[in-house]
C-alpha cells in the first residue's frame, strides 16, 4: 500500500488535509492514528464525517495503525494509497519502530501549549517533540514542515532542532 503522506497535525482531519492534501493526492484510504480517539465512537464518527465519501476513513491506535500499513492480513490493498496522520511526533515515531516505512513525514500543525516553543510557524515542540523528532531523523525518516501542496517545505533537521534546544 503505497503511503501518499505521512503527516504530523494535532488537528488530525480539517481543511488542509481535505481540501488541501487530499484534493492533490487523491488517497483512497486516510488512516487517523490516534489512541484515545480509537477508542471513542463518537470522536471516529466526527472525525470520519469530515472527509470527502470517496476516501475511507481508519481511525485506530498505533498497534492498529501499524496493522493496517504493514503487509499482513489487516493491511491495505496493495494498489490504493493512503494518508496517515498523527497528533504528535511520538505517535509517528512509534509506528516507525512498529516497522511502518515513514521515508518522508510532513509535519503539519503543532500548536502553542504548555512547555512548548516555536520551532517555525505553526510547529511548536516541547522537549518530548524534540525528541521523537531526533529519532525519527535517526531512523532515517526526513522532516518536512509544509501546510499544504503549493507551499515551500521547510527542512527540519538537526541543525534546526539544535538551534532551539540553544535557545533554551
Amino acid at each position: 500500500m503505497p503511503l501518499l503522506l505521512a503527516r504530523i497535525d494535532d488537528r488530525f482531519i480539517h481543511g488542509q488535509v481535505t481540501v488541501g492534501w487530499c484534493r492533490k493526492l487523491e488517497p483512497d484510504h486516510l488512516v487517523l492514528c490516534n489512541d484515545e480517539i480509537a477508542a471513542d465512537p463518537w470522536q471516529r464518527r466526527v472525525y470520519a464525517s469530515s472527509v470527502p465519501p470517496r476516501i475511507r476513513v481508519w481511525v485506530r491506535d498505533r498497534a492498529g495503525t501499524a496493522a493496517l500499513l504493514g503487509d499482513g492480513p489487516e493491511a491495505l490493498p496493495a494498489d490504493e494509497g493512503a494518508v496517515l496522520l498523527t497528533g504528535g511526533p511520538a505517535d509517528m515515531l512509534d509506528l516507525a519502530r512498529r516497522g511502518v516505512p515513514l521515508p518522508v513525514v510532513n509535519v503539519g500543525g503543532m500548536h502553542i501549549g504548555g512547555g512548548k516553543r516555536e520551532l517555525l510557524e505553526s510547529v511548536y515542540v516541547d522537549r518530548a517533540d524534540v525528541a521523537s523528532l531526533r529519532a525519527l531523523l535517526a531512523a532515517g525518516s526526513r522532516l518536512t514542515a509544509q501546510t499544504v501542496p503549493g507551499t515551500r517545505a521547510v527542512e527540519i533537521d538537526r541543525a534546526l532542532l539544535d538551534t532551539l534546544e540553544e535557545a533554551r
